[in-house]
């Protein structure tokens, strides 16, 4: 097609149009990209938490729609399907306990926020020591192996970052942990919110299911459930998961004592020396997770523009919409750069004096945001 090394010139057409190369392609999308537009979208996509089958996105995907309908898009329509998804049980709420070894609550550690938890968590009630695991990645516990501390019949406490919450769960099961908490160090996320930071007593969600897609219909479409065997896929973990603030971190690891933990393990937290526990034996937590299945409706939104050569050939962009907060960190700047995408595209295509011939006449290009993430693909990998 278009290369540094020639253009392309279509067979029907042997005189071809003046020579097209990425340079071009690339001059022409900063000629017609607009950043005030993908500003102005994250605030607007950012306003609210928008769940997955809540009003909020719903509106949220009638927006999409109606931008892609008067972008001009060849093809604008949406698709909806059901998916299985947890939610914190009402009637049940999570709960954070400092316990004696015979049961008795000594302290109630407050969750914050009843509407945060980690999404695919298994549900119960657990009882143990705690373990500080650092990031929670495999070669921190195998650390703490060496070090001759183990985390099994334990919880475990681990910072945010470096992995995928789903996999901090699945590294703590593979240590034989009975739990998992995990919180934001002021080392990897600063807590002071005039600097665009969180405050000390907010947690951040994550799901710890071990997969992509629907975990109650791995490997085929979650559009109708009737049509399939009930099965739950492997990636779901089988100990409890919940997120936790720094400020309730702080006083969870004020009380471990055991070795000092390494030097590249140390945050930032205040008045918190780093141990890795597990700690006094009086000394127990108790975690409780309750969560309900639930079936909800969700709307992937799609547009396309339509090739002319090789119309069999697809390129597929998509970007996250859904968020149990506000998202603008994920989900509100995956869509509004997305939006700003195929607007973009579609003035290349209407207003360049080629006519759109080498762009998007090629491939069919469908921009497809959906509710669930699928594909994140740089800007400049094809500009």
């Amino acid at each position: 097609m278009v290369n540094e090394d020639g253009p392309f010139r279509p067979a029907e057409d042997p005189r071809g149009p003046p020579p097209l190369y990425w340079s071009d392609l690339r001059e022409m999308f900063q000629k017609y990209l607009n950043e005030e537009e993908i500003e102005g979208t994250i605030r607007k996509m950012s306003e609210a938490p928008h769940p997955p089958g809540s009003p909020r996105l719903d509106a949220l995907s009638r927006h999409v729609l109606e931008a892609f309908t008067s972008f001009g898009l060849d093809h604008s329509w949406t698709d909806s399907h059901y998916v299985g998804l947890q939610r914190p049980d009402r009637g049940r709420p999570n709960f954070l306990q400092r316990v004696e070894a015979g049961g008795a609550v000594i302290e109630d550690l407050q969750l914050e926020d009843p509407d945060v938890y980690c999404p695919y968590s298994t549900s119960g009630t657990v009882v143990g020591g705690l373990v500080y695991a650092n990031y929670g990645r495999r070669e921190d516990f195998g650390m703490l192996e060496q070090m001759g501390l183990s985390a099994q019949g334990h919880l475990v406490i681990v910072r945010v970052g470096k992995n995928s919450y789903a996999e901090k769960v699945a590294n703590a099961e593979a240590s034989q942990a009975k739990g998992i908490l995990i919180y934001p160090d002021p080392s990897d996320i600063p807590q002071d919110p005039r600097k665009l930071g969180l405050f000390p007593n907010v947690s951040i969600y994550g799901h710890v299911h071990m997969g992509a897609g629907d975990p109650y219909s791995p490997g085929f479409p979650s559009f109708n459930h009737t049509q399939f065997p009930p099965v739950r896929s492997s990636g779901l973990p089988t100990i409890p998961a919940h997120p936790i603030s720094a400020a309730v971190a702080a006083r969870l690891l004020r009380q471990l004592t055991g070795p000092p933990a390494p030097s590249t393990w140390r945050g930032l937290l205040p008045e918190v020396p780093y141990l890795l526990g597990p700690g006094d034996p009086s000394f127990h937590l108790k975690l409780g997770v309750y969560s309900v299945r639930q079936s909800v409706m969700i709307n992937n939104v799609f547009g396309c523009i339509e090739g002319k050569f090789e119309p069999d050939h697809y390129l597929i962009v998509g970007a996250q919409r859904d968020s149990l907060g506000p998202g603008a960190a994920r989900s509100g700047v995956g869509t509004a750069i997305l939006l700003e995408l195929a607007r973009t595209f579609v003035a290349m295509v209407q207003n360049v004096s080629y006519n759109g011939l080498y762009i998007g006449l090629f491939l069919k290009v469908i921009l497809e945001i959906t509710p669930d993430y699928k594909i994140q693909m740089p800007i400049d990998k094809y500009l």
